[in-house]
C-alpha cells in the first residue's frame, strides 16, 4: 500500500466520527471519565481501526494530554469545558479530530468554544495546494481574537504520515512567518485551533498518561524487558498509547504496568507527553479536523460528521 491512500483516511475518519458521537452521549456530569474513555476508544476498534493515540479528555485550564489512567476515578463535573481529543489509524493512515464540550452550556464559556470552531472554519476555508501555513495560523488568529480572546501560540496543527501522528511541519494558530512551507497534494494535515481568554501558552505540567516507544535497545537488556518492548510495538506501531491499552492487550501483569513504564523512561525507551496547562490557568477550547489534500489537489476533511 503506498503512502497517501485516499479510502484508508476515510476509513479511519469515519471511525473517529463514531467515537465523537458516542462521546456527545457519553459526557454528562457524574460520568466516570474511564467509562467514558474505553467506550469511545472500543468504538474505533469496532470501525475495524486501531487507535492512532489513546483519547485525550483535558478539561478546564489543561488544553491537552490528559487520558484516563488505570483505575481513574476522575468524574465529569457540573461546569467547565472539557476537551475530547480522538485518533484512529487504518492500516497506518490517521484520523486526527477534537471538540469542546461546555459542559452546562453556560455563555461566556460558550464563546471560548465558538472561538476556536469558526479559527477551524476559517482555516478550512483556504486549504488548499499553495496555501502557506503561516496564512492559516493568520485565518485562525484573526478570528479568535475577534472574540477577544487569544489562540494558543506553542500549539498547532501538524502533518500526518503513515504511522507517524506528529509528522512534517507545523501549523501554528498564530501569522508566524517563519512556517512558510506551502499545502500540497498527497499530503494529509491535522487543524487544530486552540482558543482561551488567557495568556495563550501552555506549559508542561507535573503527570504525564500518555507514552510513546522511541527505540528498541538491542544490547545489555533483560529477556523480560525486551519481550515487552516488542510486544508494545507490535500493539502500538510505536504510536502514542496510554498503559490502558498494556492491560487490555495483557502485555504484561497490570501490577507491573507502571514499575516497566518508568523503568523504560529512565532506559530512554519511551518517552512522555506531560499534560498541557495553560500558564495563566484560564480554560482552553480545541477545535481539530483532519484535511487530506489528494492528488487533484481537492481538499477532504476526513474528520467532518
Amino acid at each position: 500500500m503506498n503512502e497517501f491512500n485516499v479510502e484508508s483516511y476515510i476509513k479511519a475518519g469515519k471511525a473517529v466520527i463514531a467515537a465523537k458521537k458516542l462521546a456527545r452521549e457519553l459526557v454528562e456530569p457524574g460520568a466516570l471519565f474511564l467509562e467514558i474513555a474505553e467506550k469511545c476508544e472500543d468504538e474505533i476498534i469496532k470501525h475495524n481501526c486501531e487507535l492512532s493515540f489513546p483519547i485525550n479528555m483535558s478539561l478546564n485550564e489543561v488544553a491537552a494530554h490528559y487520558s484516563p489512567p488505570i483505575k481513574d476515578n476522575t468524574i465529569v463535573p457540573e461546569k467547565g469545558l472539557l476537551k475530547i481529543d480522538l485518533g484512529s489509524h487504518y492500516n497506518g493512515f490517521i484520523a486526527d479530530s477534537a471538540f469542546t464540550i461546555n459542559l452546562d452550556g453556560d455563555s461566556e464559556l460558550q464563546k471560548i468554544i465558538d472561538a476556536a470552531d469558526e479559527g477551524l472554519k476559517a482555516a478550512i476555508e483556504i486549504f488548499q495546494p499553495g496555501t502557506k501555513l503561516y496564512e492559516l495560523g493568520e485565518a485562525i488568529q484573526k478570528k479568535i481574537n475577534s472574540f477577544g480572546l487569544n489562540p494558543v501560540r506553542n500549539l498547532g496543527g501538524h502533518e500526518l504520515k503513515r504511522f507517524n501522528l506528529h509528522a512534517g511541519p507545523f501549523i501554528p494558530n498564530v501569522k508566524d512567518m517563519q512556517h512558510n512551507q506551502e499545502l500540497k497534494p498527497g499530503v494529509a494535515y491535522a487543524c487544530e485551533p486552540f482558543a482561551t481568554p488567557g495568556d495563550g501558552w501552555v506549559n508542561n505540567g507535573s503527570s504525564s498518561y500518555i507514552f510513546r516507544l522511541i527505540k528498541k535497545l538491542k544490547k545489555n537488556i533483560p529477556y523480560q524487558e525486551l519481550n515487552y518492548i516488542n510486544k508494545i510495538e507490535k500493539i502500538t506501531h510505536k504510536l502514542p498509547f496510554s498503559p490502558r491499552i498494556l492491560a487490555k492487550n495483557k502485555v504484561m501483569p497490570t501490577n507491573q504496568i507502571e514499575r516497566y513504564v518508568n523503568t523504560f523512561l529512565r532506559k530512554n525507551v519511551i518517552m512522555e507527553y506531560p499534560i498541557l496547562i495553560e500558564q495563566s490557568r484560564k480554560f482552553v477550547s480545541q477545535q481539530e479536523h483532519t484535511i487530506i489534500i489528494d492528488m487533484d489537489g481537492n481538499p477532504i476533511v476526513t474528520t467532518q460528521e
